[in-house]
């Protein structure tokens, strides 16, 4: 009994499994029906020997390059046209990373000219909550020749009076001089004591000129250098000094260019020396802007030979663009990333950009001669050539497939070489453009 059980089991397994692949069957059969009742026609219309060809609406084929429709069968299939043109309007590269730096062309370094002690740091005003003074720090901004710091020097003040002492003794020998060449007149002295006399004169000349010129090295002005000779003539006639003591030994620190202080070295009596930077200051009116360009893209920055507009935007405020130039190409690519540097400007007059930020660089280059413009969807590229499609007449639904040489390529456009396949002004076909494509495959030549 059990074994008929058994074979009885297994004959209704076999029965339900068979009806359960015929309603798979059926089901597959209905939705494949489905499906290809819901395909586009527009295959179909293009073949030969379809429903619409018996109707004479489909494309022929008179020659190689050259597909004519009707204006049914085009308007169905939504083929559109549009004009090439020449570029007017400035080529937008995609946008690449960067930052923001300090241009180094507009950094200065504030040195002594001679090393000492720091008796003063310039004060200013302090606009807080209760005004004050207090000395220059880092963010300030200074003035072209502002008084940044005073730094007390011996050995300037040493230099000073050996001019004043060789203008004294000058001065004292030339008097002399003049004493003996009268008694000499009179024969009152021997030539021998005048021509010592004159030695001496010229001596104490090349002493003087000797101190002037160290303090000339130094960097002294005329201004200062002639405070001193001042200084030695109120010495020899016994005025009282118009110098304080403590001006005599004082070197004045001042800007050079008109700025922001981005670095402090000096607070008050330290002791420094001519190599040390005691401010750094920069004109962040404008900023230099670093950006990476991957190596594939320098194709299209390889003519910048002068300065090309570009613009950056910040991630904190992407709806506002800053303009600014680009002015030079790295000559390195970086092995690791296959990037160059690339180096520009940016304007920041209104100081709303800060050294070190993160910016999307865009760079805008001209448009260049020899050159046509067409929708990106007007290039057919099959790996081996690239191919427009122009309609010689609008009025006729007539298509010839024309050879093209691209330059460049671009989200929404491609830049092409002109005179290779289509010139300004041609219609070309910016809509369907892979349909007529592929219909060159599917009708044969010379189908009438």
């Amino acid at each position: 009994m059990k074994i008929f059980e058994t074979i009885s089991r297994s004959k209704t397994w076999r029965l339900v499994r068979g009806a359960a692949l015929v309603v798979l069957l059926v089901a597959a059969g209905g939705a494949a029906a489905l499906v290809a009742s819901r395909l586009p026609k527009k295959n179909a219309e293009l073949a030969d020997g379809g429903a619409q060809a018996k109707k004479g609406d489909r494309f022929t084929r008179p020659d190689r390059d050259t597909l004519v429709g009707t204006a049914e069968l085009v308007k169905r299939i939504g083929i559109k046209t549009g004009q090439a043109a020449i570029p007017d309007k400035p080529m937008t590269l995609p946008p690449f990373q960067g930052c923001l730096a300090l241009d180094n062309e507009r950094l200065t370094r504030i040195h002594s000219r001679f090393a000492g002690e720091v008796v003063l740091v310039s004060p200013i005003d302090d606009s807080g909550a209760v005004p004050s003074r207090r000395p220059l720090r880092v963010g300030d901004a200074v003035n072209e020749k502002q008084l940044l710091a005073i730094v007390w020097c011996k050995d300037l003040g040493e230099k000073k009076s050996e001019l004043v002492d060789a203008l004294s003794h000058l001065h004292t020998d030339e008097e002399t001089l003049h004493r003996l060449e009268a008694l000499y007149k009179e024969n009152g002295t021997s030539e021998r004591s005048l021509r010592e006399q004159e030695r001496n004169v010229e001596a104490d000349r090349i002493a003087a000129e000797r101190a002037e010129r160290t303090l000339r090295s130094w960097r002294l002005t005329d201004k200062e250098i002639n405070a001193v000779r001042d200084e030695a003539d109120r010495i020899r006639k016994h005025e009282s000094s118009k110098t304080p003591p403590e001006d005599w030994a004082k070197v004045e620190v001042r800007a050079w260019q008109s700025g922001v202080i981005l670095e402090k070295n000096i607070t008050l009596g330290d002791i420094v020396d001519t190599t040390m930077d005691l401010f750094k200051v920069g004109d962040l009116s404008r900023l230099a802007v670093w950006a990476h360009v991957y190596e594939e893209d320098l194709e299209l920055l390889k003519d910048v030979g002068k300065l090309a507009p570009l613009s950056i935007t910040l991630p904190s405020r992407p709806d506002h663009a800053y303009k600014g130039e680009l002015e030079q190409i790295g000559p390195v690519i970086d092995p690791n990333q296959h990037t160059a540097l690339v180096k520009g400007h940016v304007d920041n007059s209104a100081k709303e950009l800060k050294i070190g930020q993160f910016v999307t660089v865009t760079v805008e280059l001209k448009p260049r001669d020899g050159e046509v413009v067409v929708p990106t969807d007007a290039v057919v590229e099959d790996g081996q050539e690239s191919v427009v499609f122009v309609q010689p007449n609008d009025k006729e639904p007539r298509f010839v497939r024309r050879s093209v040489q691209v330059k460049r390529r671009f989200h929404d456009f491609i830049y092409l070489k002109a005179g290779s396949g289509v010139s300004p002004n041609d219609l070309v076909v910016t809509s369907g453009a892979l349909l007529l494509h592929d219909a060159m495959d599917d009708v044969p030549i010379g189908n009438k």
